[in-house]
């Protein structure tokens, strides 16, 4: 069992006065793989959680029971598509600490100058969380009227994370980029440990020489697509989809079970060639659970 501190706030009364408040740390022992590094997963199976504004925590913890003994990793956006969230390394200690399975908060340049960043790092060190995912983050959105920080790209965010911790560090693959290649290479030698690819519907997505001769983890992005809207915004977002995958989307009756088909023979035929598959549900956790199942 590893050991990871929780704030502990205490109220000290005399009758009905309160006459002192404490704060303190207490120790409270987690799974063993809780604080372990993704590196020693020999196949990582994780899922992407995003916690709605508008459910409770225990909820979300229920939703992920399905989960149990198919999933060895959680991540949660930050901030996802330039909106407030909720803070994903306070999500993940809430959902993980008790289970046997490895959170990996994704961190931002976006919205935070270095000296909060190294704050957030050091938080989440004290809170057994030893994983990182960098990612550049979405666009602010304008209904906010808020701007970007980016004091520093996701690069040197990577490098910062390893200078102040030894924490396991992952890294975003876009494998639809001409320049990928170059981009990979620099994270790699900033000190990124793991890359989850962008979602993919094709195994053509992963065919380059460059990612078989590769010395890091690369693990297979998915993302379920269970409304026909879904699949135009899905284009908006950068992400490609072959057009036979598109019009099998959208001409079928049970676009769930297709999704899930879908990903299913494409993880198939990379499945050798990969450390893990990644599968981001938007929510949907009993379909993570199913495609988990069935791999």
């Amino acid at each position: 069992m590893q050991s990871v501190c929780a704030f502990i706030f205490i109220l000290i009364t005399q009758g009905n006065k309160i006459i002192r408040k404490v704060y303190c740390f207490a120790l409270i022992h987690s799974p063993k793989m809780y604080s372990s590094s993704l590196k020693e997963l020999r196949f990582v199976r994780s899922v992407e959680i995003v916690p709605s504004r508008n459910q409770g925590l225990e909820e979300l913890a229920h939703s992920l029971d399905s989960l149990e003994g198919k999933a060895n990793a959680l991540t949660s956006p930050e901030n996802p598509r330039g909106s407030p969230g909720i803070d994903p390394i306070i999500t993940l200690f809430f959902l993980s600490k008790d289970r046997n399975i490895i959170p990996i908060p994704h961190i931002t340049p976006r919205d935070k100058n270095k000296v909060h960043i190294i704050s957030q790092i050091n938080t989440a060190n004290k809170f057994g969380i030893n994983n990182f995912f960098v990612i550049g983050g979405d666009p602010i959105n304008p209904k906010y009227e808020s701007h970007e920080v980016r004091e520093i790209d996701p690069i040197d965010l990577i490098k910062l994370i390893k200078a102040n911790s030894g924490s396991t560090v992952g890294a975003a693959l876009n494998p639809y980029r001409n320049v990928e290649e170059e981009i990979a290479w620099a994270k790699k030698n900033a000190g990124a440990d793991f890359f989850i690819t962008q979602a993919i519907y094709s195994s053509d997505a992963l065919s380059m020489d460059w990612l078989k001769k590769r010395n890091f983890k690369l693990i297979a992005g998915f993302l379920p697509l269970i409304r026909k809207n879904q699949v135009e915004f899905s284009e908006k977002l950068g992400i490609f989809l072959p057009k036979v995958v598109k019009e099998k989307l959208l001409n079928s009756e049970d676009i769930r079970s297709t999704s899930v088909n879908i990903i299913l023979n494409v993880f198939d035929e990379v499945k050798d060639f990969v450390d893990g598959i990644h599968i981001m549900p938007l929510g949907h956790n009993d379909i993570a659970a199913d495609i988990l199942g069935s791999i």
